[in-house]
């Protein structure tokens, strides 16, 4: 019996320490690591970075064709996978939509436990500095944008998406002392560099280059030639020079009425060294607004603005059409406003005006009695006409004041009384 239980026993401890053997061999765990391969040696070694929260792996068995789901990588750059024992499983690299690689997936098998994926993306690089003296290039000296390596507000960035369809936000690192910045590992896709705005410290992009448009700060990112990009990012010491160099009355003449239209004619120019967008005034104290041409908006009352900012150098001009007032004083002034963010460089170039005089309103008066009124009334059609010779005329009494119809009712009252006695008479008799 004691026999029993020893055999007994040491089964149980054998069955017991083989337990755990056995279920370790009915499972295999496949690991790897997603990295941004940037010298492209297929190694992840110094200089390279690892693939966050990516996409990860897909796992499908390959003797049934069953997809057995999706792995996504950490913080870290690494997923992991555990299978059953046995099948045989295709692991795939699903990072490949919006990067390149040298790796597409992995056959496993049981004696396969580490599976690595170089990724390749693009890189945006160039020049971010101050421009002092104008040459385009940097030189010893000059100043690198940003000052401090540690300003994120003063670095370059990247947005839009990826051909993945994630939303892509990249910023560039510390400028290096060569006056360089670098965006690396930029996946494919719909994106757009965004130079940033440093106006707060007296400093516009160069508008003399095609790297970057200087009035959206934008560029897109759509000409990569072996994944690499170059754009400048040279910032000038600003200038801002509006200025007014015409205005023309339409049309023009030395006097005009109150209530009258017209249109004055301003032309504007650009004498700063960064494209504006130019505002500019017609004196409200002496005209009405009325409208402004296609190219320029009211801001308003007679405050008006450019569309669009003008380039460098460039002049524009704007019909204002307008109406005059009788409190007008004696000119018709025009002015631009100085910039919204810097001091205007020569501010004697900001207005012109136009000498005029105005007219009071016209009055309307009575209107005057027409000629015909006074004239000598014509003849009446109704008048008699002259008698033949030797007949009987009225001349004579007219001329005595005495009027033939009194006559002719007297012999009337006559015939009356008469008829009257005749009438009694016989009545009488009978």
């Amino acid at each position: 019996m004691r026999n029993f239980c020893a055999v007994a026993m040491t089964a149980a401890l054998v069955l017991s320490a083989g337990v755990p053997a056995l279920a370790q061999d009915e499972k295999i765990t496949v690991e790897g690591l997603f990295f941004f391969d940037r010298n492209g040696n297929n190694v992840y070694d110094a200089g390279d970075a690892v693939r966050k929260n990516g996409r990860g792996v897909s796992v499908r068995n390959v003797d049934t064709g069953q997809m057995l789901g999706d792995f996504r990588t950490g913080a870290d750059g690494r997923y992991r996978v555990e299978l059953p024992k046995g099948p045989n499983y295709e692991i795939r690299n699903s990072d490949i939509f919006d990067y390149t690689s040298t790796k597409v997936g992995y056959n496993i098998s049981e004696s396969l436990t580490t599976a690595d994926f170089p990724l390749r993306g693009s890189r945006v690089f160039g020049y971010s500095f101050v421009d002092a003296n104008g040459d385009k290039v940097f030189n010893p000296g000059e100043q690198k944008q940003p000052v401090s390596d540690g300003s994120h507000s003063g670095r370059a960035w990247i947005t839009g998406t990826s051909a993945d369809g994630v939303e892509v936000n990249l910023l560039a690192g510390p400028t290096a002392a060569d006056g360089t910045y670098s965006i690396e590992d930029v996946p494919s896709g719909d994106l757009t560099l965004h130079a940033p705005n440093l106006a707060y410290r007296g400093l516009v992009l160069d508008a003399d280059t095609p790297d970057v448009d200087p009035a959206t700060l934008t560029r897109k990112l759509d000409a990569f030639q072996d994944r690499q990009m170059r754009v400048d990012l040279r910032y000038l010491v600003a200038k801002s020079d509006p200025a007014l160099v015409g205005l023309t009355l339409v049309p023009a003449k030395p006097s005009y009425r109150s209530g009258e239209k017209a249109k004055a004619v301003i032309e504007v120019a650009n004498k700063g060294n960064f494209p504006e967008k130019i505002k500019f005034i017609l004196d409200g104290h002496n005209t009405t607004v009325d409208s402004v041409g296609d190219n320029a908006v009211r801001v308003e009352g007679n405050i008006m603005s450019l569309k669009e900012p003008l380039a460098a150098g460039a002049t524009a001009k704007v019909d204002v059409g307008f109406t005059f007032t009788w409190d007008s004083p004696d000119s018709v002034r025009a002015l631009v406003q100085r910039s919204d963010s810097f001091n205007d460089a020569d501010a004697k170039n900001n207005e012109m005006s136009i000498d005029v005089t105005i007219d009071p309103p016209v009055v309307d008066t009575p209107a005057t009695p027409s000629s015909e009124g006074t004239a000598t009334p014509t003849p009446s059609s109704s008048a008699p006409a002259p008698a033949p010779g030797g007949a009987v005329t009225n001349e004579k009494l007219a001329s005595t004041g005495a009027s033939p119809l009194g006559f002719l009712a007297l012999g009337g009252l006559l015939l009356a009384a008469g008829a009257g006695a005749y009438f009694v008479a016989r009545r009488r008799r009978s």
